[in-house]
């Protein structure tokens, strides 16, 4: 059964304007609703302030202030059910993270998040026993 994308609410964070630009225009062009926020700080109010629960964030590793790291962490305490796909040019996620290095095509970017929207929330994932990750 596939996802009704429509009802999928994506949040990209990126520091660098155009790359949040693209990946809107990419995420949108596939039927996603797409929020977007230059930092963590503003991804965090986005999260706690949206009507409807975001089914994902996409974010990148490094970024001023707070890492994409920090944020997942900081989201997940809001929404426990957000999936989490993290993007960088350099390494940086945590192993097990679902992961996306830039620069990136079309296909990839939509192969990766419909990867990650079917897979189990972040937190269960990890209340899982290792063998099972």
């Amino acid at each position: 059964m596939g996802l009704d994308k429509q009802s999928q609410t994506i949040l990209v964070v990126d520091d660098e304007h155009a790359i949040r630009g693209l990946v809107k225009i990419m995420l949108e062009s596939e039927g996603y609703t797409v929020l977007t926020a230059g930092d963590a700080e503003t991804a965090i109010k986005i999260c706690e302030g949206h009507q409807s629960a975001v089914a994902l964030l996409l974010t990148d590793i490094v970024m001023p202030n707070m890492s994409g790291v920090q944020l997942a962490d900081r989201v997940l305490q809001i929404e426990p059910r957000m999936r989490i796909l993290f993007m960088s040019a350099s390494a940086g996620a945590r192993p097990g993270d679902a992961y996306l290095a830039k620069p990136f095509a079309l296909a990839e970017l939509i192969s990766r998040v419909g990867e990650t929207l079917r897979s189990p929330p972040t937190l269960q994932r990890a209340e899982f026993p290792a063998a099972l990750n």
